[in-house]
């Protein structure tokens, strides 16, 4: 006879993979065998991680349509089991999984539609963190700046556009006729945040774009002014430039602290 462990270890097989073994530890009924009993299990689980799924992935299933959605979603289920306590993370490589790749961009909208919904949902649920003040920075002796870092909000996410995605989202969030995917001439960044309890996105033009990039890999405000200045024309406007980027990060509370 099995213990309770080698039971639940064989109930979880059938579960996942369907496994028979556990089928005899089942009473079948007149009308309900011990395997569609178990059956009832099964598809209850795949269909509760589908459900996972559509609550962080609403427009891609919107965009994709139901069939398609839910063929993705159990192609995923499969490849990336669920190994976790809590279904917040069970859809984290979804866009993965769809083929995003930010750096290449060999991949295909949906893929980096997926990227988008995961961000914008990281972004709402990172945790509360006081935001630094524009009187904070005030505070910071100018002799202090050129070794400065900067620590930014849990929330703080960019995303890699090589396709219209924000106009396709925008739509689809608003109930309104989606555009055709089209792939951009360039690719672009995405930066997303909380401030209070509102998450909000934007495009981020190519010098804020280094800038930011480089503030978010730890770069002080030296390296980040140096970064700007092989993408600015005007020496002499780089330092403003950057402060100004800097003040803007600030005003919507996307920096958190001053390391020096």
């Amino acid at each position: 006879m099995p213990n309770l462990k080698e039971l639940q270890s064989a109930f979880q097989r059938n579960v996942l993979t369907g496994d028979k073994e556990f089928v005899p530890q089942v009473v079948s009924s007149e009308t309900v065998s011990s395997h569609e009993r178990l059956l009832i299990y099964a598809n209850a689980y795949y269909s509760r991680l589908e459900e996972a799924l559509e609550a962080d992935y609403g427009i891609v299933k919107q965009l994709l349509g139901d069939d398609v959605f839910s063929e993705t979603c159990i192609a995923y289920t499969h490849k990336y089991p669920s190994h976790y306590y809590s279904l917040r993370w069970f859809g984290q490589d979804y866009p993965t999984f769809l083929g995003y790749k930010a750096d290449s961009g060999e991949h295909h909208w949906p893929a980096e539609m997926a990227e988008f919904e995961w961000n914008f949902t990281g972004a709402f649920d990172a945790a509360n963190v006081k935001s630094a003040t524009e009187e904070d920075a005030a505070a910071i002796a100018p002799d202090a700046w050129p070794t400065l870092k900067m620590s930014f909000h849990p929330s703080v996410h960019t995303v890699v556009f090589w396709w219209n995605t924000q106009d396709c989202w925008r739509a689809a969030k608003d109930n309104k006729p989606v555009p055709e995917p089209v792939r951009l001439s360039a690719p672009g960044l995405c930066l997303l945040w909380r401030d209070g309890l509102t998450t909000s996105y934007r495009s981020v033009e190519p010098d804020e774009a280094v800038c930011l990039q480089a503030a978010l890999a730890g770069a002080d405000f030296s390296e980040i002014c140096g970064a700007l200045a092989e993408e600015m024309q005007d020496q002499v406007m780089v330092p403003m430039k950057a402060a100004g980027f800097l003040k803007s990060w600030l005003a919507v509370g996307m920096i958190t602290g001053f390391l020096e």
